[in-house]
């Protein structure tokens, strides 16, 4: 019964990591910006890999608000006004990334994903001007479901259950011990 248990449970982990499970109904699959509004920046959110994709990762404006909660295989675009922000993930650890943001111009940040102690770690990468999967983001886009988040009773909720985290990420990051470990986007880091 133990060498049972053992091969469901090998299945299931292997079922989530290969992403089988359905699309997420507080989901929608959303046409793709090329360009912001005017007066706007855009920020892609890239998620290319189906690697955990069953897994979703929440990622949060500087503020605490939710912006996806992203399945793997997955884009999500930020519309937001151009100055700086700060968007941070977490699951076995956090990652932060400050960006100065320009109207009119398009940004991306690669959602990377890797093995955990209890869940998969994330990492918000800005891609540089310079970075090498800058020339590998056609091919992303091409297998990427760009998605829009539905704001939910469920989505408030956790909101509201992680502010407390929030503010402890941004102490950490920004005034604290680990500011060293913020990930920058520049003005000129656009496409």
């Amino acid at each position: 019964m133990n060498c049972m248990t053992t091969a469901v449970a090998a299945a299931l982990s292997l079922a989530l990591l290969a992403g089988c499970a359905s699309f997420p109904k507080d989901l929608t699959i959303t046409p793709r910006l090329e360009q912001p509004p005017a007066g706007k920046a855009l920020v892609n959110f890239h998620r290319p890999s189906k690697w955990g994709g069953a897994e979703r990762f929440a990622i949060f404006s500087g503020d605490g608000a939710v912006l996806a909660d992203l399945p793997g295989a997955a884009q999500f675009q930020h519309v937001c006004d151009p100055g700086e922000h700060l968007f941070l993930a977490w699951a076995d650890q956090a990652s932060v990334v400050k960006a100065e943001l320009e109207a009119g111009k398009v940004y991306d940040i690669m959602v990377d994903i890797s093995m955990g102690w209890v869940r998969g770690n994330i990492k918000l990468i800005p891609l540089a001007k310079d970075d090498d999967r800058r020339a590998r983001l056609g091919e992303f886009e091409k297998r990427e479901r760009v998605v829009s988040q539905s704001r939910t009773a469920h989505l408030s909720e956790y909101e509201q259950k992680n502010k407390g985290r929030i503010e402890e990420i941004k102490q950490d990051f920004l005034s604290g011990e680990k500011s060293d470990r913020v990930s920058v986007l520049r003005k000129e880091d656009c496409r």
